[in-house]
């Protein structure tokens, strides 16, 4: 089985506070169609859909993307494949609007490495940052011209899954 990225929202705003919470589709890279995508990416949600009250656009961030505009995708995993029982088998299907936490200073959250690209090794302390696409880059120090969105605090393992703690700036 494949193995996508698993999130937690150990302390997201949008846990206690509903209006943090973004509902949004990807549309890929030239927003126009409907893609899947993993918990744990994050996306740029600036514009409602055509014809939509309450669900945003999502499209590819760009490493400079105001972090006011990005959200990051934890969705609750409910698979329709009743035969899949890990968190890691679990991806948002295309078409369908999921789940996403706006970013605030002092928030703080978990992904699996496949959520993050950069440092093949990401270690406490390591800067973590906006990429092109939909990936948190890690980098051992801040990147020119990239949006920092925090830093690694903790690494953690819980059960089969490394956790990576990311604090947000």
């Amino acid at each position: 089985m494949a193995k996508y990225g698993v999130v937690r929202t150990d302390n997201m705003t949008g846990t206690d506070v509903r209006s943090e919470l973004v509902s949004v589709k990807y549309m890929g890279t030239a927003k126009t169609t409907a893609t899947e995508i993993e918990n744990g990416s994050v996306l740029k949600a600036s514009e409602l859909m055509d014809g939509e009250r309450e669900v945003f656009l999502g499209e590819d961030v760009a490493k400079d993307t105001p972090i006011r505009e990005v959200v990051l995708i934890a969705a609750p995993e409910v698979p329709y494949d009743e035969r899949l029982r890990n968190l890691d088998e679990f991806i948002n299907p295309a078409g369908k609007a999921c789940r996403g936490y706006r970013l605030h200073s002092g928030n703080m959250f978990s992904v699996t490495k496949e959520a993050l690209t950069g440092l093949a090794s990401p270690a406490k302390g390591n800067i973590v940052e906006l990429a092109a696409g939909t990936k948190l880059n890690v980098a051992a120090s801040a990147t020119s011209g990239a949006t920092t969105v925090g830093k690694i605090i903790d690494v953690e393992i819980a059960g089969r899954y490394t956790y990576y703690v990311i604090k947000i700036d």
